[in-house]
């Protein structure tokens, strides 16, 4: 019998503390529960060479794999347009990222019911030098709130993830 577990309910994998969230085709999304770290984004807002996404792929993918197998950890796109629509930076294509600013808002309700004390990054840029400059991504505030950080501020790191939903019948017994 595999356990169900609800959106908006929590398992862990790898001691880390996830929030499950809707997905699709035999797959969850999950974004850790609480902070795991905090960072300066990078250099500028690009997440695909962020210092963040470079701590993401060598710190804490690693242990998640080891815990319940590589095949368990899917690969997905992550849409790197800006809060004004430009698309100056590629899609991320990885099996670990940051909650986009669209996926925040589709999932809001549950995201509220687990806001943490400090601030952390979303994927989404603010805008980017064709506009205004590449300074600025997109956060979440203690309450809540959407707001602009400067990337070389420090802000907490919550990974977003997709994992095979046969995890909560093979590992999460």
């Amino acid at each position: 019998m595999s356990k169900v577990i609800d959106n908006g309910a929590t398992f862990e994998v790898a001691g880390i503390e996830f929030i499950k969230f809707p997905y699709t085709d035999g797959m969850v999304a999950a974004v850790a529960r609480n902070i795991l770290f905090r960072s300066t984004f990078g250099e500028n807002n690009n997440l695909t060479t962020s210092k963040v996404l470079r701590t993401l792929q060598s710190e804490i993918l690693p242990s998640i794999i080891k815990t319940i197998g590589e095949e368990n950890v899917c690969e997905f796109e992550t849409d790197l347009t800006t809060l004004d629509g430009l698309k100056p930076y590629p899609v991320l294509e990885s099996k670990i990222s940051l909650p986009t600013l669209d996926f925040y808002r589709q999932n809001v309700e549950i995201f509220d019911k687990y806001k943490v004390n400090s601030w952390w990054w979303l994927a989404t840029p603010e805008s980017s030098d064709e506009h205004s400059n590449s300074n600025w991504t997109l956060c979440v505030s203690p309450g809540g709130g959407i707001y602009c950080n400067f990337y070389n501020f420090i802000s907490g790191v919550r990974p977003f993830l997709i994992f095979k939903s046969s995890i909560f019948e093979s590992f999460l017994k």
